[in-house]
């Protein structure tokens, strides 16, 4: 988030009129681990800090961290839910939020977080993840079968629309379900889902890539042959970095082999991580396949019943 003084005030007027300075400082630890308000102010600790100026420096010391939505995050938790049994009531609350939300982000109750909103800038971070953390992901791979038929069977302008139309088709797919497109390399990419639903949102996705792609077939590809995908979904840990194509991640590497080795054409394959998490009715379009003696993955695949 850009510098914004007015949101700044805002947050210092409401820790120095709603709480004292020490339930301050234990809320700004629970952004900026190990805080020390003392050594941050040069207070010497004889003196009682007064709460402005408590709410000063913190407030300063957490916009510099670059955790200032993190930190209001902390305090919505706060005011909801009380600490320690306690209820408190975080003052200006309302308006610290609205203030958050007109430079482009919107908080999204059931992760208890800001993310960037549908009309702002999209970044692959959602405007919440840090550079070089590590986080739980899902992943969703998608690759042209044929690429190579297709170059020589289509002049150079229709398979540039072709591919254009199945990037932007799989970039509106990916943003509806919250996740990010990460890289897409012409004949294919790859898309992250990062919230508390991400194995179903992934996995979802998957499915509405491949019916809109037979949508597309049917009623708008030029010539005869028509486009045909392969898709996967896995979970895992990964390392963020906001330059995508610099990410080494064992999660990655299974997702591209579980898209291009085990996965039929035109078809869906998931992990158990995934298709844990699928809930009945969801699992219900999935069939099992063994890869190996006890390894199994899932397939959904467009049929005809």
């Amino acid at each position: 988030m850009k510098k914004n003084p007015y949101l700044v005030r805002m947050i210092i007027d409401s820790l120095a009129r709603s709480m004292h300075v020490h339930r301050m400082v234990k809320l700004a630890a629970r952004v900026i681990p190990n805080y020390d308000l003392y050594k941050r102010s040069g207070f010497p600790k004889s003196i009682a800090i007064p709460q402005i100026d408590a709410a000063r420096q913190i407030v300063h010391d957490i916009e510099q961290s670059g955790l200032l939505t993190r930190f209001v995050e902390v305090l919505i938790d706060v005011h909801e839910n009380g600490e320690m049994g306690r209820k408190i009531s975080i003052r200006l609350l309302p308006q610290i939020i609205k203030e958050i939300e007109s430079v482009g982000y919107a908080y999204r109750i059931e992760d208890g977080i800001f993310i960037e909103s549908g009309d702002g800038v999209k970044t692959k971070g959602w405007g919440v993840l840090r550079e070089g953390s590590f986080y739980d992901f899902s992943f969703l791979r998608v690759d042209i079968v044929g690429n190579t038929e297709l170059v020589r069977m289509y002049p150079e302008k229709e398979i540039s629309r072709l591919y254009s139309d199945l990037q932007k088709l799989f970039g509106r797919l990916v943003e509806n379900r919250e996740g990010r497109v990460w890289g897409w390399e012409g004949d294919g990419g790859l898309a992250a889902f990062y919230f508390s639903n991400k194995n179903i949102d992934a996995t979802i996705c998957g499915i509405e890539v491949l019916l809109e792609l037979f949508l597309y077939n049917l009623l708008k590809r030029p010539g005869k042959k028509p486009l045909a995908l392969r898709a996967a979904v896995h979970t895992g840990e990964c390392r963020f970095l906001n330059n995508t194509e610099q990410i080494e991640s064992e999660t990655l590497k299974r997702v591209n082999l579980i898209e291009s080795q085990q996965t039929e054409v035109d078809s869906l394959t998931i992990s158990p991580g995934v298709y844990s998490d699928l809930g009945g009715k969801l699992a219900t379009f999935f069939r099992p396949f063994e890869i190996s003696s006890q390894n199994f993955l899932y397939k959904y695949r467009l049929r005809w019943e």
